[in-house]
């Protein structure tokens, strides 16, 4: 595989780690890196340099680079953190989202509907979830959200939530949709921290946390 940007690269990355094709406690060697993905040192360092950024890896000199674990522990830090910007991100967006938006996560809502796959489901939801975030029009929440998002989605994908935890997704997203078509900052902001506290609860109700 060769990579034509450095971007790329640091996006293919992401996602292995975030997807678990790269384990927690893996250790990432930049040789293979470079052979793998036909490119030189210089963007294999720096993606793994802004992976290290992103809580995705830690750098260990003389040791390499080892993929982040995962912990109910990291769970809690980030969803306390999130929690706060999510309802920024419902109130921005109710004021912010254009009907080009609306259209796209309509069909989303639509898409999660129809979907019995929770693979399928998780996939909607991360992409309902970003979409509501761009539609915020604030590149700093957009940054921030994103990063906990991946974090999130590694988690979710390690710790699965199991089926019934997908039962009525499309009914939340839906019900939110309709919120911000109405602009309504205030109910955007209550239905998208519903919607992560029973992602919580629900993660609760399993382990203990």
């Amino acid at each position: 595989m060769t990579m034509n940007t450095n971007s790329s690269l640091y996006d293919e990355l992401k996602k292995r780690i975030v997807l678990l094709d790269y384990e927690p406690g893996q250790v990432l060697r930049e040789k293979e890196l470079i052979e793998e993905f036909g490119v030189s040192r210089t963007p294999v360092r720096e993606a793994l340099i802004r992976l290290e950024m992103d809580g995705l890896v830690r750098i260990l000199p003389n040791l390499g680079t080892i993929v982040s674990e995962v912990s109910f522990q990291q769970l809690k830090d980030v969803i306390e953190v999130r929690s706060h910007l999510i309802l920024l991100s419902g109130q921005l967006a109710a004021a912010r989202i254009t009907k080009q938006e609306l259209e796209e996560l309509r069909d989303l809502v639509d898409a999660m509907k129809r979907e019995d796959s929770p693979k399928r489901l998780m996939e909607l939801d991360a992409k309902a979830h970003d979409l509501i975030n761009q539609a915020a029009k604030n590149e700093m929440l957009v940054k921030m959200l994103g990063q906990l998002r991946d974090l999130v989605v590694r988690i979710w994908t390690y710790f699965p939530t199991g089926d019934d935890y997908y039962e009525g997704l499309g009914a939340e997203f839906e019900e939110l949709e309709a919120a911000l078509r109405q602009g309504d900052q205030e109910e955007s902001a209550r239905l998208l921290e519903k919607h992560t506290r029973r992602f919580i609860d629900h993660i609760r109700g399993q382990f203990t946390l």
